[in-house]
């Protein structure tokens, strides 16, 4: 189940008209909008099928009435306070879509049924969608307010999604109450309370650099480290928070975060296993949304120990979306994480990884970043589907150039049988595979053959495809060479043939290859390819290169005149 906040493409009001309502269903692509008073109070649903049931009982359909004329007021509902599992049960065939409301009526979520995941802001992120990138800016700002809104500027030019903060009350969260003069305090808690107490931006600055992050269109996002930051993010209303791997067994601060409803992405860095099923439990006890990254906290990471394994078993334990949180260097493994099933990638981004501060070393730049960006995108195009292989185009291209056929080498009349001495295999492969070869054997022939003819599909089955005439709403035609074009329009009624030319074809004497005028229409197929594999570029910037291009095409033009 996944619940959304972002529901402007599912609500209409009263007053709007069917019109405006069946523009939202084929918007939203669920089949559904919710029918709202003036102050947001769900008063009734309209299904594509009420619809329907609606227009036919009509005598003339008028979409320009108000959509309340249509809508259905017996529906399912549920608070948006209920525990998830409660809401979960409430979905059956007919029902897959539930809305959520607040105590007054008003509408404020949606759960749907077939997805798994959470959202934060216009991003869902499920097993289908894609990646959702943070920009881990942290304290890379070194305390610098115009740092930290030049850093989401580069965030944002790298690809970034979203941009993350950090918050902490340092004076409550340490119990030397932050001093980083504090003499008994071990050599790490030294340098990084040193750090937090010169580097912090104050809470006001902060709100005002998510305000930023607003204002150029990227989410903002924060890890609270302590309940008072929480509250601050909380009055301001941060739309998600980030939990930090040190306080992933935090179950005061976990409990104060499941209370806001608000999505939760969890990173696993310094738990064990046992740990990260604990939180898990705690959480959904509490009905709470979360992702969780698998993360290895060393700062940097070395590569034996990114274990990027776990992710399978992250997931197999989680059984929801999963993300990945680096800390080592480059950007390689999180590109790799995204092949395995990372949803959600957080790395550090900084500008300088010369600056003071530890996350600065094992921080992207601005390129790198970016960079990690593309490679991302590019996986995710490359992952496709687990569904049965098909051949792609290209391949199927490809296959009839290289791949082999079955021919015969002989000529052979109708009604003779096939032995297996009369068939050879041989390319290209625009005929039979080979592996259909013993399918042949035996068969008595249903055409004429030459030496050198395919053999088809239709040789092996007893009924054969013959061409014939054709009835359409619209003239119709066929793709066609040269060589082929009498046979393949013979017998049938196509209205036109589209001449796909080869590069070779244009070197063909147009008049020679007809014995008259022929009564059809015409189009003709520019090639792309050209000899000394000269690919067709009209808008190249390299001038001899478009000139070489115009004239290849003037020549195809000259001779479409020819045909025509």
């Amino acid at each position: 189940m996944l619940i959304i906040k972002s529901i402007k493409n599912f609500i209409v009001f009263r007053e709007d008209t069917i019109f405006d309502a069946l523009r939202k269903i084929d918007k939203n692509q669920h089949q559904i909008v919710f029918v709202l008073d003036d102050n947001g109070v769900l008063e009734g649903v309209v299904t594509d099928g009420d619809f329907r049931r609606w227009s036919t009982s009509q005598r003339a359909v008028e979409l320009g009435g108000a959509v309340s004329s249509v809508m259905n007021s017996d529906f399912l509902v549920h608070s948006v306070h209920d525990d998830p599992a409660v809401i979960s049960v409430s979905f059956s065939t007919r029902v897959n879509i539930i809305p959520l409301v607040e105590n007054s009526g008003r509408l404020v979520a949606i759960a749907l049924q077939q997805y798994e995941g959470i959202q934060i802001g216009e991003h869902i992120i499920t097993d289908d969608s894609p990646c959702f990138v943070i920009a881990e800016i942290g304290n890379n700002h070194n305390g610098d307010i115009d740092l930290a809104k030049r850093l989401v500027d580069l965030a944002i030019e790298a690809g970034a999604d979203c941009a993350k903060f950090q918050m902490r009350n340092v004076e409550r969260s340490y119990r030397n109450h932050g001093k980083s003069n504090d003499k008994s305090a071990d050599l790490g808690t030294q340098y990084t309370l040193d750090l937090l107490n010169r580097f912090q931006l104050s809470n006001e600055k902060l709100l005002n650099v998510f305000d930023y992050c607003k204002s150029k269109g990227i989410v903002p996002l924060c890890t609270p480290w302590d309940l008072d930051s929480l509250k601050v993010l909380e009055s301001y209303g941060m739309e998600a928070y980030k939990v930090a791997s040190a306080d992933l067994t935090n179950n005061e601060l976990l409990e104060a975060l499941a209370v806001t409803g608000k999505p939760l992405i969890c990173s696993t860095g310094m738990s064990t296993e046992v740990e990260i099923k604990q939180t898990i439990k705690f959480l959904r006890h509490r009905g709470a949304q979360f992702i969780m990254l698998h993360c290895n906290s060393t700062y940097p990471t070395p590569i034996k120990d990114v274990n990027l394994r776990y992710l399978s078993r992250l997931k197999d334990i989680l059984g929801t979306p999963i993300g990945y949180s680096g800390h080592e260097r480059g950007y390689s493994i999180p590109v790799v994480a995204v092949g395995m099933g990372a949803r959600i990638i957080e790395k550090h981004f900084s500008i300088d990884k010369n600056m003071e501060g530890n996350d600065h070393k094992v921080s992207l730049l601005p390129d790198e970043f970016k960079e990690m960006v593309t490679q991302i995108r590019l996986v995710e195009e490359a992952m496709g589907s687990c569904e049965e292989r098909t051949i792609s185009q290209g391949e199927s291209m490809n296959r009839e150039i290289l791949a082999k056929s079955l021919v015969i080498n002989q000529t052979l009349k109708a009604g003779e049988i096939i032995a297996r001495d009369m068939i050879s295999i041989k390319s290209p492969g625009q005929g039979l595979q080979p592996y259909h070869l013993d399918s042949l054997v035996g068969k008595k022939a249903q055409r004429n053959f030459s030496t050198g003819d395919y053999f088809f599909e239709s040789d092996i089955h007893e009924k054969r495809i013959v061409p014939r005439h054709y009835s359409f709403r619209r003239p119709f035609g066929i793709p066609v060479r040269y060589h082929d074009y009498k046979g393949l329009i013979s017998g049938t009624n196509v209205d036109l043939v589209e001449f796909h030319l080869s590069y070779r074809d244009l070197e063909e004497d147009v008049e020679k290859l007809f014995d008259g005028p022929q009564d059809i229409g015409l189009a003709v197929h520019c090639p792309e390819l050209f000899a000394r594999d000269h690919i067709l570029d009209l808008c190249s910037k390299d001038q001899e290169y478009r000139k070489h291009s115009i004239m290849e095409l003037q020549r195809v033009i000259n001779i479409t005149r020819l045909l025509k």
